[in-house]
């Protein structure tokens, strides 16, 4: 159980370090009595009773992927202490970002133990296995009561500490926005703080952990940055059914690289796939609209198992319709204006729900002449509606439709004019 405790070993460190610090530091003296906390900074008592305090507060930990630098002498030694020397998997290597911050009730007294926090860590940013071990040790034995004292009292601390090996300390520099941004989501006021980087913290599993019938997962999830279509014209920038989609990112292929779109159970297969980019052929039966899609790795386990799935984030497109329009059943209704149906043929087809606009615009040059009209609701799914329009001045229109906001396309002749769809009424 010793390697699950690292992360909060590290804490205990770095706390206990602060403490041992305060008591031969002349600084104590001239701000009184100080505690020292690993707490969430909403915690903390501030206004009418705050005090002279130090806080250090992990408040996020992200993946170092510097691992396959770690020396081999030194995997060896951390496979070794857990039993688990034939693993051929990387261990998880953890970068731990924490946030010191200094209160105080009187004048300076925040500034003057920050300045102590600062300089001590400074000072001590390489700690060694040893350092831990002994910091560990009377860490453990000091206060008995305390939540890390009994979780490690059943465990070695020699190996705990010789499995961490050495914490990097090196402080986080942040901007105005980048500090506002922390404390924002933190919820609380902000107080004079700094933030410091502990680097890396080996994590692997031992033989124990290592369940019959569970797999371990792989860290490299894939992670999707840009959808777009397979465009050589601004007209084919749109995507539509039928369209090639490109998806950009990293650690794109996996063994067996699929695509969902939506929520569909369906996964697709992707016509090419390389690390950072695949090809997807649009297929017809979605609706038009906006479209979530996720990158979907599989892996199939021994004769007997299930596969075990990997997801990307998930990002979206629009999926645009693509229109033809006819016009009929034109009639004068007086006033130089004209009644007729417009009926509009849809790929692919619109669901009966979905909010439908028909759009018109007069392609004159001269005219500035624009209709909008809210479609009615459709009692099933249809590739076609009849639209009757009234009181509309005849001449040659553009036709679009919006379909829960995804606008039908339009095409542009040599002269970089939009001339189709169009209709005329007259």
């Amino acid at each position: 159980m010793s390697n699950v405790l690292s992360i909060a070993a590290v804490t205990a460190v770095l706390k206990v370090l602060l403490e041992n610090g305060l008591v031969s530091d002349p600084i104590a003296a001239s701000v009184g009595d100080v505690i020292v906390t690993a707490l969430p900074p909403d915690r903390i008592s501030v206004e009418a009773d705050e005090r002279a305090q130090l806080n250090l507060f992990l408040y996020q930990v992200t993946q170092n992927r510097n691992v396959d630098w770690v020396s081999q002498e030194f995997r060896s030694r951390h496979s070794r202490l857990h039993g688990n020397s034939r693993s051929t998997t990387p261990p998880l290597a953890l970068d731990l970002h924490y946030l010191l911050t200094a209160y105080g009730a009187k004048d300076f007294q925040t500034e003057l133990l920050l300045g102590y926090a600062m300089h001590l860590l400074h000072k001590t940013s390489l700690i060694t296995a040893d350092i831990i071990e002994n910091t560990l040790i009377n860490a453990s034995t000091t206060n008995t009561s305390s939540a890390f004292s009994q979780a490690v009292a059943g465990v070695s601390v020699s190996d705990l500490a010789q499995a961490i090996g050495q914490i990097k300390l090196t402080p986080e520099f942040f901007n105005m926005e980048e500090t506002s941004k922390l404390w924002s989501a933190l919820q609380t006021h902000y107080r004079p703080s700094a933030t410091y980087l502990a680097s890396m913290i080996l994590i692997e599993s031992s033989k124990s952990d290592e369940l019959e019938g569970f797999y371990m997962m792989p860290l490299s999830q894939p992670n999707i940055e840009q959808v777009m279509a397979l465009a050589k014209t601004e007209y084919e920038q749109m995507i539509v059914a039928g369209a090639t989609l490109i998806i950009r990112g990293k650690r794109l292929r996996g063994d067996i690289t699929r695509i969902r779109l939506g929520n569909a159970e369906k996964l697709l297969v992707p016509q090419d796939v390389k690390e950072t980019q695949i090809s997807l052929l649009v297929p017809a039966d979605l609706y038009p609209s906006v479209q979530s899609i996720q990158v979907v790795h599989l892996t199939i386990g021994n004769p007997g198992q299930t596969e075990h799935i990997v997801e990307s984030n998930v990002a979206t497109f629009v999926l645009h319709p693509t229109i033809t329009a006819f016009v009929g059943q034109v009639e004068n209704s007086g006033n130089n204006l004209c009644s007729a149906e417009i009926t509009v043929k849809f790929h692919p087809q619109v669901g009966k729900g979905q909010r439908v606009v028909l759009l018109l615009s007069d392609v004159s040059a001269q005219s500035l002449v624009a209709y909008s009209l809210l479609v009615e609701p459709r009692a099933e799914d249809t590739d076609a509606i009849t639209i009757p329009i009234k009181n509309v001045k005849p001449g040659t229109y553009i036709v679009r439709v919006r379909v829960d906001g995804a606008e039908s396309p339009l095409h542009k002749n040599q002269s970089g004019e939009y001339d189709s769809p169009q209709v005329t009424i007259s």
